[in-house]
């Protein structure tokens, strides 16, 4: 499972001697063969071989990129096994002898990166977006559980209790009446216990991030009544709906639930963010104020408008981080142009323990900058 500790771990692990090679490839569709993957990466080798052939490397540096290419496409054409991954990200450097394969629960955009660094952006939006969902509907006498992520839903189960329907009885006072009511709905909360009980071993299974319950208004309440707290501290939503629903539906509701919540806390990140940069000065907004705080090791979240890509520079000797200087204004050696200085911005907050958040265009980032950046503390003047 990716995790911030893998990723910190791999560019920890990489060595700038030799160039990294990394390899993702999208494994979601079912017509991406073994076949398909050889000829999509012998296209992407011979034009990364074209794009590199005037880089200043040396002959070991070419050697082990050269063993890269080879020993990818030996993986694409022999070893290459799915296992119901979605994606897979391939990380290797055979002149200090890295190489990491990842299989990702989530697809990735086909890329081929050849760096003095990894490549790891896809894998910080996947982190992002890893967000397990449980959606469990449920009526007076049945249940369905669902595990949603990344677009995906599995049926767990379906659960369907004995609970008598209602029954009128005469009596005196109505006291009959009243007792098989009271009879009905002691039955209710037993099954409802049940479904309650079944969630939380499914909870211990998968520990899943979020819970959305469903069902009829005067079911609701008593279910979420029945819930361990440590499910109840995961409720994101309540919806009305019978428990007798396709997985068409169930994926539908549950993703149309994780898209307001994503778009509400990327919206609450962000004011946040203004409100530190603005009135408080422990924020700061736009690439060059970014580089500054990283400079300083003042950053605490680093937050990026998907899809952002800015031109930048690189001092190697120095590891300086800019966005036009020819000369590093650190070390004096000449910089180095590199097409992605964000990337370069999300490898170095990541060093210094800093968080990643990839938010969405209508979080009002992009009127900002784009990218921002809250801080640890704030520098006297």
């Amino acid at each position: 499972m990716i995790s911030h500790e893998l990723i910190l771990d791999l560019l920890k692990r990489a060595d700038k001697r030799f160039p990294t090679t990394s390899l993702y490839l999208d494994l979601s569709s079912p017509k991406f063969t073994t076949r398909a993957a050889e000829i999509l990466l012998k296209g992407m080798i011979k034009e990364k071989k074209r794009e590199t052939q005037n880089w200043p490397l040396d002959r070991e540096q070419r050697q082990s990129m050269a063993g890269d290419f080879s020993r990818l496409s030996r993986y694409s054409t022999t070893e290459l096994d799915r296992k119901g991954s979605k994606g897979i990200a391939i990380f290797s450097a055979s002149g200090s002898g890295l190489w990491e394969v990842f299989p990702l629960p989530g697809p990735v955009r086909n890329v081929l990166s050849v760096d003095r660094d990894p490549y790891i952006r896809p894998l910080t939006m996947l982190l992002d977006e890893y967000k397990r969902y449980c959606t469990v509907f449920v009526d007076r006498g049945g249940a369905r559980v669902f595990a949603v992520c990344l677009g995906e839903i599995e049926d767990h189960s379906q659960i369907l209790d004995e609970v008598p329907g209602q029954v009128k009885a005469s009596g005196w006072g109505g006291y009959e009446e009243r007792r098989i009511e009271r009879h009905i709905e002691d039955h209710v909360r037993r099954h409802l216990r049940h479904v309650a009980e079944v969630t939380y071993d499914f909870f211990r299974q998968r520990k899943f991030d979020r819970l959305i319950i469903g069902g009829q208004s005067d079911i609701v309440p008593e279910f979420e009544r029945q819930l361990h707290s440590y499910l109840k501290e995961r409720i994101v939503a309540r919806v009305g709906v019978e428990s007798a629903i396709s997985l068409d539906e169930a994926l539908k509701r549950t993703t149309e639930v994780d898209r307001e919540i994503e778009k509400r806390a990327d919206k609450e990140l962000v004011r946040q963010l203004l409100e530190n940069a603005k009135s408080r000065g422990m924020g700061v907004l736009g690439l060059r104020a970014v580089l500054g705080a990283l400079r300083r090791s003042q950053v605490h979240t680093l937050l990026i408008e998907m899809g952002y890509v800015e031109k930048g520079v690189v001092c190697d000797a120095c590891g300086f981080i800019g966005t036009s200087d020819e000369k590093c204004p650190l070390c004096g050696k000449k910089t180095r142009e590199i097409p992605d200085a964000v990337e370069a911005t999300i490898r170095e907050t990541l060093r210094q323990n800093g968080r990643v958040v990839h938010v969405g265009t209508e979080s009002g980032l992009g009127d900002e900058g784009r990218i921002g950046a809250t801080l640890r503390f704030k520098l006297s003047a």
